[in-house]
């Protein structure tokens, strides 16, 4: 993947409009220096190849002018990346010093036990001009929601600082009309503006990651749920069937065609192209595609907002943060703690920034000297303000995420109705949770 850059990948793919499957997510790292009395002279960071780790790659100079010690970044694509931790921890090997994690890992490294605590060990506390929920989703077990049953005597302790602020929001034609305040707005936009090769609403159809990633807010949003607090599956009551006929059956008379096999970068690619009215976002395919002038037709026309409320009152988006952790193995702990402060810090966030990071800082999300050349920070604090959902805290995620997915692209495609569809998932979840020893029904 990393041939060319993923931006210049997403770019290549926006103008041919050729499949992408792109990572809900940016790199967006900042933090702080120390001096440690046995200083390394380099450290080692795991990072995930592509623009999630490109600004990270551009700071890391700046930390070794400043203190000295050279930071090593070491690329490995996405999967590959959580395989290598996995190994990694389990042989509790030192060779990498700090590790960037997506946030639906950390259950699963937070169960192994492979990070060290960055509050006990190196005093790390909560910031005020930092979302709680940011610190919430780098917490295990975790905080609210509900726990997995061997984690349930665990004591909390934060194990990784999000260094990509991303949430998914809501994008839609700012020229044509003003902010949808609500799904049945989204809906009743999507039917008056849909024409001729103009979609009054695009979906994130392709099977099991991209479709799940698409309708969580929705089914959120709608008061439905993958889970209970009590591990209940929810995914066949009412409210989640309503939310499921609203994107698959109502949203979709007035959705692109072949909806089924659309993934983040053909999405980008039709609001990029003005093929398309409004659709949910993340960041990276903001900065990547809709507002990277190289690419898009509609710079400027385009607006960003919190995903819209639905029945159950609230609007829901979801996380999708990269995290910075310390594998236990690691010889110089003190030294990578260092790393993650220093980059947490306001003026190296900002650089950040500069060099195309997702900050996760109130401070500068709404810093209105920003907002022109970033046009969705305000969207983002908003969204993390309204305490985004993250996908349910288990290591069991990838086989649920792979029944609800692929669940979920059946109905897009009209081979399940709406209520076929999540029967069948919450079927197959029950099982796999069941077999798991959840007590789950």
């Amino acid at each position: 993947m990393q041939r060319i850059s993923r931006r210049e990948f997403v770019k290549r793919t926006a103008v041919t409009g050729a499949a992408f499957t792109s990572l809900p997510a940016f790199l967006a790292a900042c933090g702080e220096s120390t001096t440690t009395s046995n200083k390394p002279s380099k450290l080692v960071v795991a990072a995930v190849q592509g623009n999630e780790d490109g600004p990270l790659k551009k700071v890391v100079g700046n930390y070794k002018s400043q203190t000295g010690i050279e930071v090593q970044v070491v690329e490995f694509p996405y999967d590959s990346l959580y395989s290598k931790l996995v190994t990694t921890f389990q042989a509790n090997d030192s060779s990498y010093d700090l590790c960037m994690m997506d946030d639906p890992w950390m259950p699963k490294f937070g169960t192994m036990g492979a990070l060290k605590p960055l509050d006990s060990e190196f005093g790390f506390t909560r910031d005020s001009d930092i979302p709680t929920v940011v610190y919430d989703v780098g917490t295990w077990p975790p905080p609210h929601g509900p726990v997995p049953p061997t984690e349930q005597s665990k004591t909390k302790h934060l194990y990784g600082i999000t260094i990509v602020g991303n949430v998914e929001m809501f994008m839609y034609r700012s020229d044509k009309s003003s902010a949808p305040a609500s799904w049945d707005e989204v809906l009743a936009n999507a039917a008056k503006y849909n024409a001729a090769n103009f979609y009054g609403y695009v979906i994130r159809g392709k099977a099991t990651n991209p479709v799940s990633s698409d309708s969580l807010p929705i089914l959120w949003s709608f008061g439905g749920n993958i889970f209970d607090d009590n591990w209940k599956v929810q995914l066949d009551s009412s409210d989640s069937i309503t939310a499921v006929d609203f994107l698959t059956r109502k949203l979709k008379q007035y959705a692109e065609p072949g909806a089924e096999s659309f993934d983040a970068a053909e999405r980008s690619q039709a609001m990029a192209t003005g093929k398309a009215y409004q659709s949910t976002v993340w960041p990276g395919e903001i900065t990547g595609i809709v507002e990277d002038p190289t690419v898009s037709q509609v710079k400027g026309k385009v607006a960003y907002i919190p995903i819209p409320q639905g029945p159950s009152g609230k609007g829901l988006g979801m996380m999708g943060n990269w995290l910075l952790g310390i594998p236990k193995g690691s010889k110089n702990g003190q030294a990578a703690a260092d790393f993650i402060k220093w980059m947490l810090k306001t003026e190296n966030m900002r650089n950040y920034v500069a060099q195309g990071g997702i900050p996760i800082r109130n401070s500068i999300l709404n810093d209105a000297s920003l907002a022109s050349a970033n046009p969705y920070f305000k969207a983002l604090a908003a969204s993390f303000a309204a305490v985004p959902n993250w996908r349910p805290r288990t290591d069991q995620w990838g086989a649920v995420e792979t029944s609800y997915g692929t669940a979920m692209n059946a109905a897009v495609a009209g081979q399940l109705t709406p209520q076929a569809a999540m029967q069948k998932a919450a079927s197959e979840i029950r099982t796999v949770m069941k077999n798991a020893g959840y007590p789950t029904a």
